[in-house]
């Protein structure tokens, strides 16, 4: 996996599931499962959005989890 976003850059639900080699429709199901995914901003025009700050956070509480 390449580096982590900046914390203040947003990526998209498609750069995610790129990010993660996962299918839309495996986020759209993780995201109905507290913890399951990182949180997600929604926009005014109903597009969604992860930060680099919410993505590095999910991503540690995935590695604790497993610990």
């Amino acid at each position: 996996m390449s580096e982590l976003p900046k914390p203040d850059d947003f990526m998209t639900a498609d750069e995610f599931c790129a990010r993660m080699r996962i299918s839309k429709d495996t986020f759209y199901k993780w995201r109905q499962i507290p913890g399951a995914a990182p949180v997600v901003h929604k926009m005014r025009n109903g597009a969604l959005r992860i930060s680099g700050a919410d993505f590095a956070a999910w991503l540690l509480g995935l590695r604790s989890d497993a610990a």
